[in-house]
């Protein structure tokens, strides 16, 4: 039976599968209210729970949105974004690690939501494909299609695990045959859902590939680095050295960011980030920020403006700056305590897992992952079936609930 009754083609059939994530987070919270939340593992949503499972805050944030006078809290905000929110955004994007002979401005967005959404708009014409790896974000997919543009992935990890550069090469070829822009899409570091990070090498090589590419003139490349969860993957000598090696490119590739404050800020809710580019060209930059802001008043109008205040005020007050990265720092140490609970005994029971070094999510490779959640739900156990394996938000269980979570997947396996 066809699904299309009123809407235009392109509509039809839309919505009919539900949200992964939100329809297992909606099923922990009825077993949590039916065997109450002592009983039931609700490693489903990427958002921090304390380890009282509260929702995580950051205490100066929460703090500072209270106190805000009610112009900031809920006036409009410019269409692009305040100056010094657009200021601060590439600030905390980069932290000292720009490229030197970079030009670099930020659109506001909400969420880096918005940031991936006018990247796939604006650089790809209708109909073409943007390059994603095999493990990633649903959403980008339904982005893609809502654009009216399609998907194309490459393999992630080879049979060793091991990042497959070959993968994305061999990829990123066969797309330049039939378009001649690419955008590629990175999330790292701290991947959703691997919480893999492309290490300064693997992006050395990626660069003098992209370079390569770029030798034709006709040929546009764009990769966009989505960093929603850089600020819980270590030092930023850790997270953003990668940034210093994109000094000096062709003008024919643009480097741009999906900033996010959701996760940085712990302010999910307020969907506030920032779209970043960065290029060796000034004429590219100003296209840049023309073309995306004017999507902004087509598509959403403004952002957040009570958001945009804090991330401008944090970045000019030393005093808040340091109490937000301290409390920040905190929960930061909390995630890397849970996961290694985790990876330490998943590798006593020979538990194979997709690549981990930071961030909110761990997963493990399985062909039937709707079978094992289904598993996983008897025991209470909530987690999110992927295409190709399962995730676990350890950043929303509290530790001591972790212990035996390994062993209990095996047995599902």
């Amino acid at each position: 039976m066809s699904s299309q009754l009123l809407v235009a083609s392109h509509a039809a059939g839309k919505g009919t599968e539900a949200d992964a994530v939100f329809s297992i987070l909606q099923k922990a919270n009825e077993a949590i209210a039916q065997f109450g939340k002592a009983n039931v593992v609700n490693g489903s949503i990427g958002a921090i729970y304390d380890e009282e499972e509260k929702f995580a805050t950051l205490y100066a944030v929460e703090d500072y949105l209270r106190q805000m006078p009610a112009p900031e809290l809920m006036n409009y905000a410019p269409i692009a974004g305040m100056s010094e929110f657009q200021e601060a955004a590439i600030k905390q994007t980069f932290l000292g690690f720009q490229p030197e002979k970079t030009f670099a401005k930020a659109v506001a967005t909400p969420g880096g939501t918005g940031a991936v959404r006018h990247v796939i708009y604006n650089y790809l014409e209708q109909g073409q494909k943007v390059l994603i790896p095999d493990w990633a974000w649903g959403p980008y997919l339904t982005i893609a299609h809502e654009q009216l543009r399609g998907i194309e992935t490459y393999t992630m990890f080879d049979e060793e695990y091991r990042f497959n550069l070959n993968s994305i090469m061999e990829k990123t070829e066969e797309l330049l045959q039939t378009q001649d822009n690419l955008v590629i899409i990175f999330n790292t570091p701290a991947h959703n859902p691997t919480g893999y990070s492309i290490t300064v090498e693997e992006w050395r090589k990626l660069i003098e590939f992209f370079r390569a590419c770029a030798a034709d003139e006709k040929k546009r490349i764009i990769p966009l680095i989505d960093i929603a969860y850089i600020d819980y993957a270590g030092t930023p000598e850790e997270t953003r050295g990668f940034m210093k090696l994109f000094a000096n490119l062709p003008s024919n590739i643009l480097v741009t960011f999906a900033f996010s404050m959701s996760k940085s800020f712990l302010i999910y809710g307020l969907r506030s980030g920032a779209l970043i580019g960065l290029s060796s060209s000034a004429e590219v930059i100003e296209e840049f920020y023309r073309v995306n802001s004017c999507s902004n008043r087509g598509v959403w109008s403004n952002g957040t403006r009570c958001a945009q205040k804090l991330l401008a005020d944090v970045e000019a007050n030393p005093a808040l700056k340091a109490k937000v990265e301290e409390q920040r720092g905190f929960f930061r140490n909390l995630l890397f305590e849970r996961a290694n609970i985790f990876l330490k005994e998943a590798q006593e029971i020979d538990l194979q897992l997709t690549p981990y070094h930071s961030g909110f999510f761990i997963t493990v490779p399985t062909v039937n992952p709707k079978a094992v959640v289904e598993k996983l739900i008897q025991e209470r156990i909530y987690v999110v079936p992927l295409k190709n394996g399962i995730r676990i938000a350890t950043c929303g269980i509290p530790s001591y609930k972790i212990p035996g979570v390994a062993t209990k997947i095996k047995k599902a396996l």
